[in-house]
Order: structure tokens, then sequence, then C-alpha cells
């Protein structure tokens, strides 16, 4: 049985704790890509008590967690800036199918269906938006994290999880990033990129280390 620490790094071969701050983490800033944020979302991520406990403690994530904990942004600009980052006209391309991937959203779909994957905050975005995919692959680290626990043999569903980050978010993902932390204004899009940043990194060292 593992220890929780949530200040502290989890080590390499603690299952659990690992899948279960991935899932945390991928909970809360897939609805930031997905949807202009709401007030809860917004009450969520500037909490201090919160960004003091953040599951993953790398350089990366801790670097955002600091710029969330220098200031707060209103939701009316964060409004304006999620349309011009993601919306009708974005500045970042935040689906596979607009990155000339045709075949990404229903091969996602597909395995949302087979995993049996719903998460409200994405609920409205492609299946190969930027958003689900980060909540789906949230959703089975947690999935692998549970029956670990259980006793049962993960390394199936931790090959999936990685060819579905290596195929999928973690291309889509990096450019996102990448072209967030160039075009975003507001310090909460800038934070939300090197937190997606240390996420993907989580995720597929997660994936690597069970599959």
């Amino acid at each position: 049985m593992s220890d929780f620490d949530p200040t502290a790094t989890p080590a390499p071969d603690d299952i659990v704790n690992r899948g279960v701050r991935l899932g945390t983490v991928a909970s809360v800033i897939s609805g930031f890509y997905a949807a202009a944020p709401t007030l809860g979302m917004l009450d969520n991520i500037f909490n201090p008590d919160l960004l003091a406990v953040w599951p993953l403690r790398d350089e990366v994530s801790q670097e955002g967690v600091a710029l969330l904990l220098s200031g707060h942004d209103h939701q009316g600009p964060l409004r304006s800036e999620w349309l011009n980052l993601y919306g009708y006209q974005p500045s970042v391309l935040p689906t596979e199918s607009a990155r000339g991937n045709s075949s990404a959203a229903a091969a996602n779909a597909a395995l949302y269906q087979r995993d049996q994957f719903s998460a409200p905050q994405v609920a409205d975005a492609p299946a190969d938006h930027i958003g689900p995919e980060l909540a789906y692959a949230g959703h089975v680290a947690t999935s692998i994290a549970m029956q670990y626990r259980a006793g049962v043999d993960v390394s199936a569903e931790a090959k999936g999880l990685l060819t579905f980050v290596r195929e999928h978010v973690g291309p889509l993902g990096n450019v996102v990033v990448a072209q967030t932390k160039e075009n975003a204004e507001t310090l909460t899009y800038q934070a939300i990129a090197l937190l997606t940043q240390g996420y993907l990194a989580e995720l597929e060292s997660f994936a690597e280390y069970n599959g």
C-alpha cells in the first residue's frame, strides 16, 4: 500500500499514487482547452491551498503553479483569450483533424466508447480535441492505478495508453503547448500550458514504466 504525501514526488514503482495524480491533473487542465473557464474553474485553479498540493511536483509543473500564485485573471479577459486561442478562428489548432489527421476523431471515439470514458468538462469538444484527449489519458491512468491496486496485470492497458500518448495526445499536446505559450497573454493560459507540459511528460513516463 502506498503512502500518500501530496508534496512529494512518488517513486517510479508507486503505480497507484502516480496514476491517481495523473487523473486528477487531467480533470483540471482539460476543461481549460475545451471551453472558456467558468467561475468555479477559476476559483479552483487560483486556490492557493489547492495549488500547494498540486499533484505533479516536477519543475515545469511547479513553474506553472508559481505563475498562478503570482496573480489572478478575471473571467471576461479569459473568455476572450480562450476564443482567440482555441475558438472559432484560433491561433492554436486544438484538434488532430485540423492538423491533417482525418481518422483521429473516429479512432478516439471508438476508444472512449470501449473504455466507458465520459467527462462533463470536455463533453462538447470533438473526440480528437486536446481537451478530451488529455482527460481520456487521465481516465486510463486512473484505471491502471485502480487495477494495479486490485492485483490485476496492467501491462496491456499501459501499452494501449503508451500508444495513445505517442500517436495522439503527445504529438497534439506538444504543439498545443508550444503555440499556447507563444500566443497566450494571460498568466492563466501561460500556466495551463506549463501544467500540460508537465502532465504529458509524466504521462509518457508512467505508460512506459508499466507497458
